[in-house]
């Protein structure tokens, strides 16, 4: 383990390499999305916990599927625990999000013309990226004991606040307790632990209904613990036309690093699948 000093000296070489211009900190794990990783300059860090929020149906799995197929192209082992569905429902939204097939085509088996050919393809990436999938462990304690009994990845992501809950207590109590259960885990084991969550208070009503910082404050510990607060806002939850069907928002509420902003993505709402305007 290096001393404080050394890890000192590693820091200030970094920094002053390459003719006095720093590189990149080596510790970070990028979204794949440019958009994105230019307001979390440069993606998520390891060591960090970072929380995706939203409305229910507002595409809180889309994006972090999305975050790690595109994080594992880059290089970076990921680890999926998802409480939401099943390891098969998981594998189904991964292929869905890199083929552009829709679920339901998958669940009916009624596939469009070229459906076969991009699944096939999806599938031939998929087989090749560092993703593992895992049921999420039932209570925090759990979530530490399952990242020390095997190689640790770089990316965590727990679909569903409740997937390491405890057993019943008060709701943001319990909720608190797994979101700093969570930050240490990120912590101790030097790894992103990226948590998706619902909105604990109903905005709709309040023009207009982007996500604040204050409606994860039921989480009790997440607008302080986390290092990165990431909010949803779909557009076509609210209004119905035509025009704004993929429009996918996401509001970077809290960054220890970074000031608060958002950007436009791009959501195919029957495959899941998110996208960057820069890169279309």
């Amino acid at each position: 383990m290096p001393t404080s000093r050394e890890l000192l000296s590693t820091v200030l070489q970094r920094l002053a390499s390459d003719g006095g211009r720093p590189l990149p900190a080596p510790d970070l794990v990028t979204t794949g999305y440019p958009s994105l990783d230019r307001l979390l300059a440069g993606g998520l860090r390891r060591g960090e916990l970072a929380i995706v929020g939203g409305d229910a149906g507002s595409g809180k799995t889309s994006l972090v599927m999305g975050i790690a197929i595109r994080a594992a192209v880059a290089g970076h082992p990921v680890l999926i625990l998802t409480h939401e569905s099943t390891v098969e429902r998981c594998w189904e939204r991964l292929v869905s999000a890199e083929s552009g097939v829709t679920q339901v085509a998958l669940r009916t088996g009624i596939l469009p013309s070229g459906g076969v050919d991009a699944l096939k393809s999806a599938a031939d990436v998929l087989r090749r990226l560092p993703i593992s999938v895992e049921r999420a462990p039932h209570g925090p304690a759990l979530l530490a004991e399952r990242l020390d009994a095997g190689e640790l990845p770089a990316l965590v992501i727990i679909d569903g606040l409740a997937a390491v809950d405890q057993p019943p207590r008060p709701v943001a109590e319990a909720h608190a307790q797994v979101v700093r259960l969570a930050k240490r885990a990120a912590v101790d084991h030097d790894v992103v632990v990226l948590l998706t969550a619902p909105l604990t208070t109903d905005h709709a009503q309040n023009p207009p209904p982007r996500p604040t910082l204050h409606e994860f404050g039921v989480l009790g510990a997440a607008a302080l613990v986390a290092d990165v607060v990431m909010g949803i806002f779909r557009e076509a939850l609210y209004d119905d036309a035509p025009d704004v069907a993929g429009a996918f928002e996401v509001h970077v509420l809290k960054h220890r690093a970074a000031p608060s902003a958002f950007t436009d993505l791009h959501i195919e709402p029957g495959a899941g699948r998110v996208e960057d305007l820069l890169e279309s």
